[in-house]
């Protein structure tokens, strides 16, 4: 039995004594063995500090966890896919047998089988509360006393999972959404953290519920669990309380971190690149978007694949690598490494193909003109109202106010004057903190923009980080050498902003600002304008 929490100041003949309990088997209607109840009243009073053990569905101890003052860490769960046939109990020194909001929320987020809380008054029971949760949501709560807890069959009152509380058969529900925690670091001189508001913006475009935050200097961060060890005990309290099924780091995490994040809160773990990857994943539609997806998911968790350590990891390296072949660790490894390389053979002649088209292109001698810019900027609105304006019919679909809402790149034919037609090529939207290997797995997308006669960057201004936003997009230029393109400046949704001014300071810093509302659907004569006069 793993033992863990605040063990200062505890003889190693009394944690033995604690692990010797793990020797007593409950049956299945017991509550609790009699033995076992007498050794945690025992070691409670002696430590006077909480004691929290799990149960097997096969009535065995299988870990505990110590604290002091009401404050005791549940043991962490290595794999929460059991955690339903788990029991867990855990005493109160006071004496007050009460289950907390804490312990209804993590009977909830674990989907452990029941909560029992134990009062303990100077090593003698004072009571029992447990609690079950029904199919409806809600814990169906038990009160024994001291004199009748071994009659009580615990086998029988669980209830039954096809009804409700009130007996009723149970109606099929719409599922809910799924429970997000978001974690990250800062700056100390950072009073707004935009890098977390816009995290929560991606999850709720990944379709969760975000029930919580937590932020840390990142001086104080940490190589091996990425926060403080204060901060992750804090961390495991709150997503106990917040009853949240996954845990989003804002940072790319190393797969040390991952790991020792998951075994801490028994949580699945994202960090900010997986949860944009799931994005890309529920956008992408052509065949094309789709084999980007897989192949940046991949290369994304290659580096996580881990055993035990490197070198039982390597093939006929001498002693101890000889046996009946690969490991499965290296057979996984395998296996991923040529998927890869199968979609990276699929990916060159999808840029085969394009490049064809984009020779055809060269022929006509028509310009190609790219809009680029921040996600959820505009550009596909600007891309719709172009060909309306131009008096073709759009097949293009509204832009919904998401992030990431276009990821197939779409080429147009757009007559904007006799004098004056375009290729008009709409692209991903950027974002910050976008890894590299992201921008390599969409070369195929992105090579709408390198290819390029003049680039059209549409700006959200009415956003609290417009400028930040502005760097953000000049940066992936640079990566992607497109930086001394000729650019227009788009400043749109002008008319979400009230201060004039802050229109005026962005004019001032980017090259050839046009300032208009697409939603408003304002005329794109402006736009054409300095496009037709950079062409000349």
């Amino acid at each position: 039995m793993e033992i863990s929490g605040d063990l200062s100041g505890i003889k190693a003949s009394q944690i033995q004594e604690l692990k010797m309990l793990s020797d007593y088997q409950t049956e299945r209607q017991q509550l609790l063995h009699p033995e076992i109840l007498r050794g945690l009243n025992r070691l409670t009073q002696l430590w006077n500090r909480e004691i929290c053990v799990y149960l097997s569905r096969g009535g065995v101890l299988i870990a505990a966890a110590v604290g002091r003052h009401a404050a005791v860490t549940l043991p962490p769960l290595k794999g929460r896919s059991q955690s339903k046939h788990l029991r867990c109990l855990h005493t109160h020194p006071n004496g007050v047998p009460t289950l907390s909001s804490l312990d209804y929320s993590a009977l909830t987020s674990l989907r452990l089988e029941s909560m029992t809380a134990i009062g303990v008054r100077q090593g003698e029971l004072t009571g029992f509360q447990l609690a079950y949760l029904t199919s409806d949501g809600n814990p169906f709560v038990v009160d024994l006393s001291p004199n009748n807890w071994q009659e009580f069959d615990y086998y029988d009152s669980i209830p039954d999972p096809s009804h409700d509380r009130k007996g009723r058969k149970k109606t099929e529900t719409k599922p809910e959404k799924e429970r997000a925690f978001l974690l990250a670091l800062q700056e100390a001189d950072q009073e707004f953290n935009e890098d977390l508001e816009e995290l929560a913006e991606l999850a709720l475009t990944a379709g969760v519920e975000v029930v919580g935050q937590l932020v840390q200097l990142r001086r104080y961060g940490q190589s091996r669990s990425y926060i403080g060890s204060g901060k992750l005990e804090e961390l495991v309290h709150r997503l106990q309380e917040t009853r949240a099924e996954v845990l989003i780091s804002d940072d790319e995490l190393s797969p040390t971190q991952l790991r020792t994040l998951e075994m801490e809160t028994g949580l699945k773990v994202l960090d900010r690149t997986g949860l944009i990857l799931d994005i890309f994943a529920q956008r992408a539609r052509s065949r094309e978007g789709k084999l980007q997806v897989e192949l940046a998911q991949l290369k994304h968790l290659l580096p996580y694949l881990t055993g035990q350590g490197q070198a039982l990891s390597r093939l006929g390296g001498g002693i101890g690598s000889r046996g009946p072949g690969e490991t499965k660790l290296e057979l996984d490894r395998r296996r991923m490494r040529e998927r890869i390389n199968l979609l990276e053979k699929e990916l060159r002649a999808v840029l085969q193909h394009r490049e064809i088209q984009r020779r055809q292109r060269a022929k006509s001698g028509l310009t190609v003109v790219a809009l680029v810019g921040y996600t959820n900027a505009g550009k596909t609105t600007f891309m719709k109202n172009a060909m309306e304006q131009a008096g073709f019919r759009s097949d293009i679909p509204s832009g919904e106010n998401k992030l990431f809402a276009t990821l197939d790149p779409i080429v147009r034919r757009v007559q904007i004057k006799p004098a004056l037609e375009i290729l008009l090529s709409d692209t991903v939207g950027f974002i910050r903190k976008l890894p590299t290997k992201l921008l390599r797995a969409f070369l195929a997308t992105l090579e709408e923009v390198q290819q390029a006669d003049v680039l059209i960057h549409v700006l959200d201004v009415s956003h609290p980080q417009a400028i930040q936003q502005a760097e953000t997009v000049h940066e992936v230029l640079g990566q992607l050498e497109c930086q001394e393109k000729p650019i227009i400046t788009l400043l749109n949704k002008v008319d979400k902003v009230r201060d004039d001014e802050e229109i005026s300071k962005l004019a001032q810093v980017l090259p050839y600002p046009i300032s208009l509302s697409l939603k408003r659907g304002d005329s794109l004569s402006p736009v054409w304008t300095v496009l037709e006069s950079m062409l000349e």
